[in-house]
């Protein structure tokens, strides 16, 4: 076997490796940031609404939520670039993930939301739009959206990545009973 085969090889293990971790701090990162929005928010603050933030006539967007994604983007662009040489697809994918994954998480570890109250009716920032099998247009689009960026881009990895990260967010989801009983009981004596 010639040395290149050989090194294409190993190029190949690698990169299917990098995709794969990079999904898990993707939905790391994104679950983390979750929890900050939930802790700067408060017990009745979704959509920020009771922030010291002013609209930014960006449609419902504050100061706060564009000044957070511009951060996100930021950081999701350059971390990407980092695996992917500037592919704008593969780039396009992460950050539907990183967003999808934060606003489905932030509901998941909200001990004030949980994945009970996951509805139109209890959500009214998401409510405004249809919802099909439990949850709302925008992540049947994203996940669509996700799918047709792995097609398009013919790469097999980011179909596995979608697995890491469903596994990083599966595993949050069983965990979030564990965070809301810790969460309410380092607050007991704060109200």
């Amino acid at each position: 076997m010639k040395i290149s085969k050989i090194l294409n090889k190993i190029i190949l293990i690698i990169f299917k490796k990098m995709f794969i971790k990079h999904s898990i701090f993707i939905a790391i990162f994104a679950i983390l940031y979750s929890t900050l929005e939930i802790e700067i928010e408060g017990e009745d603050g979704g959509w920020a609404k009771n922030l010291p933030t002013t609209p930014s006539n960006i449609g419902e967007l504050t100061i706060y939520h564009v000044i957070m994604n511009i951060i996100i983007l930021l950081v999701v662009i350059y971390s990407t670039m980092m695996i992917s040489k500037m592919n704008l697809w593969i780039t396009m994918y992460f950050v539907i993930a990183w967003f999808l994954i934060e606003d489905f998480s932030w509901f998941v570890l909200n001990p004030f939301f949980t994945l009970k109250k996951y509805t139109q009716k209890d959500i009214w920032w998401h409510g405004r739009q249809p919802w099909f099998l439990g949850m709302p247009m925008h992540n049947w689009l994203g996940l669509s959206g996700m799918l047709v960026l792995g097609f398009i881009n013919k790469n097999w990895k980011l179909i596995y990545s979608l697995f890491a990260m469903g596994g990083v967010l599966g595993f949050t989801v069983m965990v979030a009973p564990f965070y809301h009983e810790w969460y309410k009981s380092i607050r007991k004596n704060e109200k």
